[in-house]
């Protein structure tokens, strides 16, 4: 048999396997636990609600004597240690107006996550760097994106391809965060996710590899959808905006029986609207239905479907640096609206389906077992003329290009977790196996016969093109992955030390299948394997005294198997990379106040950067050295103020290299200071009552233009402002509804998010106004 037939039986065979086991074991156990109950007559009528909670356990404890012989064997360890937030009832995260309370959250900070480790874990209790950004921060800042939402977030850096309107691209720490939801991880090229869907966003700052597996050494933003919530509640509004932008969108659930065993939630959004670049629109259709079961009390099945329809992509619209950065030849600057494909040949579609469950069973007072499973769909069509950056600094050449991508996305992570004692110190561990498997296929035709060109300064559209491009290179990649780990969080009083492993085993398979134009076959290579193993640690302690302020130190790797060639056609070699932190948390008692500041060295080795001999490749240098610091601040309702502030310094450069005159290199797109500052007050009484008021500034340092820092991306600070007003004020039969106003970038600056090189540079986005009418029921 070939290597597709055989890797697609065993993919196939590994993941069902995998699934079917968990699947199986956690089922069972459920089932035995609601047969003993019915025999028992203890199936309560009245189950305890879900709460919405990112990666938080929806099983609840399975009988009041099992908790009280669980509290009579933790009572003394739990005086000990500080008091963990409050739990607060479930309720739907609508996104407008005042926080809707939920366990863990508190309006635009959170006291719990389980990015690091995937359990809820007080965030004074956790020695790693996380950032939230919750559901009513980013109503507040009437976010549309992943990139948006993270905008304000410290280390994060949103500007990076600004032009890439197809993808979801942000460095952490200087380097290209990856995007998980739910726990999984997402395609590495970070396809936008529709952000109404969402209900919270996590970023875990570095190396994550321990549970994540292969990863970024900058670190990965988790996605939580928005899920079933006991509470009935529904949700509807219209969004008017700058560049034809109309929105609908709606978001119902609650519960379907009486005794609320049975939960549905239904989220549906739709979208039309010009974009900011001539002849470009902005498109979507996205709908996400989600249930719950609950068969007992120990026991939830939870069902997570999404559908993503984006019909007017738009490509990269990459340009030179003199015309954006610097004045062009005339004195002039390429208008920011340039299109530079052709309105003719310009059809660019996205289509993602996903489906996926979350299994949970509690087995006792000490074990739960978990299994998350998601199968995702992607097909992209592309149809374009685009640009080849071509040195000329009046006019560009251009390609016809003709693509199509398919990419299927298989995965499980079956979990064990176990909270227990063991004299003074209390133990919680998690033992797992996770699978993943990626087939994808991409066709590519391409004419570059003619050169296409276009003036960048007066163009002329219409010239004549070829109907369409016959794809003559199919390339075929089958990637596979799994990954063991175990890890604990061991409590001793107030000191809380975390320490964790992983084995990885990754299988990468490619070929190219060419087509001779004479003969009309395709080619038939054999396929080129690349097996790789690694084994990663992570360690870390923090100390939360009882005023609130919580120092901690961690260490993390990463592993990094990287697929594709160089110029030569060589595989590239696993990226690995450790990082050592230290930090600082505070959380004063009773005040809603969230401070953290985190220092930090990074290094990564088998770096991916610009091959400046073969431009559109890259290669490997030996280094990159990351070190900065960090500074954040989140405040909810305090005297009337919501704050979200950030600080970020960072010194990345090139600390080994192949390329002459490299090292000491700063590496593109990661400037040395960047700030922010968005707040909100409401007013709660007087004339104003039901106003919020609200705005942000956004501060980018200069950045590296190229990787040898020939020139530099100027600095640039963006403001953005927000009002809403709460119609019951004034009417009290609207008291549900809700009006409001934002402005992006209200000063309309003109700026350059990044440049790759002299010939790739990319705007960011001008002025854009949208108001919203919301309804809540």
């Amino acid at each position: 048999m070939t290597y597709r037939v055989s890797s697609v039986a065993n993919r196939r065979s590994r993941f069902l396997i995998t699934a079917a086991v968990g699947a199986l074991v956690t089922a069972g156990f459920g089932l035995r636990g609601t047969l003993a109950q019915q025999a028992q007559g203890q199936v309560q009528p009245q189950l305890p609600p879900v709460v919405v909670q990112g990666g938080a356990p929806a099983v609840r404890p399975a009988t009041e004597a099992r908790q009280a012989a669980g509290e009579r064997r933790r009572r003394a360890a739990r005086s000990a240690r500080p008091a963990a937030a409050p739990a607060q009832i479930a309720a739907p995260a609508g996104g407008t107006g005042e926080a809707r309370p939920r366990d863990g959250i508190d309006g635009y900070f959170a006291h719990a996550t389980s990015a690091g480790t995937k359990m809820a874990t007080p965030i004074l209790e956790l020695p790693r760097s996380v950032s939230t950004v919750t559901a009513q921060e980013m109503a507040d800042r009437d976010v549309q994106s992943t990139r948006e939402a993270l905008q304000y977030t410290a280390g994060v850096n949103t500007y990076y391809l600004e032009g890439q309107f197809t993808r979801e691209y942000g460095l952490i720490r200087g380097f290209q965060g990856l995007q998980f939801l739910d726990g999984l991880r997402l395609n590495v090229n970070n396809y936008g996710i529709e952000r109404y869907g969402l209900e919270r966003i996590d970023v875990l700052k570095g190396p994550a590899a321990t549970l994540y597996g292969q990863g970024s050494p900058g670190g990965l933003w988790d996605m939580t959808s928005k899920r079933p919530t006991d509470t009935a509640f529904a949700e509807a509004l219209v969004r008017l905006g700058s560049y034809n932008a109309l929105q609908g969108a709606f978001d119902v659930g609650g519960p379907v029986n009486a005794d609320k065993s049975l939960l549905y939630r239904f989220v549906g959004v739709g979208k039309l609207g010009d974009g900011q670049i001539d002849f470009t629109r902005n498109e979507r259709t996205y709908l996400a239905p989600s249930f719950t079961w609950r068969p007992n009390e120990d026991t939830s099945f939870t069902i997570l479907a999404s559908w993503q329809y984006d019909p007017k992509l738009t490509v990269l619209q990459p340009l030179p640096f003199r015309g954006t950065v610097l004045p062009g030849p005339t004195g002039q600057f390429i208008p920011r609206s340039l299109f530079v494909g052709e309105p003719g040949y310009h059809d660019t579609s996205l289509e993602q389906f996903r489906i996926a469950y979350e299994l949970k069973h509690r087995l006792n007072d000490v074990f739960a077992v978990e299994q998350r499973l998601a199968y995702q769909n992607i097909d992209i069509k592309l149809h374009e003329v685009q640009s080849r950056a071509t040195p000329n600094t009046t006019t560009t050449s251009r390609s016809v290009v003709d693509q199509v991508f398919q990419i299927d996305m298989y995965q499980v992570d079956n979990r064990l977790t176990a909270d227990f004692d063991m004299g003074p110190l209390r133990h919680h561990a998690i033992f797992g196996i996770d699978y993943s498997a990626t087939p994808s296929y991409q066709g590519t035709g391409q004419n570059t016969a003619s050169p296409y060109t276009l003036n960048l300064y007066n163009p002329v559209y219409g010239q004549t093109l070829p109907a369409s491009n016959q794809l003559t290179s199919n390339r075929y990649q089958d990637w596979r992955q799994a990954g063991f780990y175990a890890q604990d969080r061991v409590e001793l009083g107030r000191l809380s030390v975390l320490f964790g492993g992983r084995w990885d085993d990754v299988v990468q398979g490619q070929k190219t299948r060419v087509l001779n134009l004479n003969t009309g076959a395709l080619s038939n290579p054999a396929w080129s394997i690349q097996p790789d193993q690694a084994a990663t640690y992570n360690a870390g302690a923090i100390y939360n005294f009882s005023n609130g302020i919580a120092p901690y130190a961690s260490y993390s790797q990463t592993f990094t198997p990287i697929t594709g060639t160089d110029f030569f056609g060589r595989g590239f070699v696993p990226v690995t990379g450790d990082q050592k932190e230290v930090g600082i948390k505070y959380i004063p008692p009773g005040v809603p106040l969230l401070m953290t500041a985190a220092a930090f060295d990074i290094v990564q080795y088998n770096v991916q950067t610009a091959d400046l001999a073969h431009p559109g490749f890259a290669v490997q240098t030996s280094s990159v050295q990351s070190r900065g610091a960090e500074f954040e601040l989140k405040t909810t309702h305090l005297y009337g103020f919501n704050v979200s502030a950030a600080y970020t310094y960072l010194d990345a450069k090139v600390i080994a290299t192949n390329t002459a005159g490299g090292i000491g290199k700063h590496p593109v797109a990661t400037p040395m200071n960047q700030a922010s500052l968005w707040t909100t007050y409401r007013f709660a009484s007087g004339a104003l009552d039901g106003l919020t008021i609200g705005g942000g500034v956004r501060f980018v340092g200069d950045q590296a233009g190229d990787a040898l820092n020939t020139f530099a991306v100027p600095s640039f600070t963006l403001f953005d402002l927000m009002a809403r007003y709460q119609l019951g004020a004034v009417i009290p039969t609207l008291a549900n509804w809700d009006i409001g106003l934002n402005a992006k970038n209200v000063a309309d600056t003109r700026y350059v998010g990044s440049c790759n090189d002299s010939l790739n540079c990319y705007y960011g986005p001008g002025r854009n106004i949208s108001g919203v009418l919301r309804g809540r029921f």
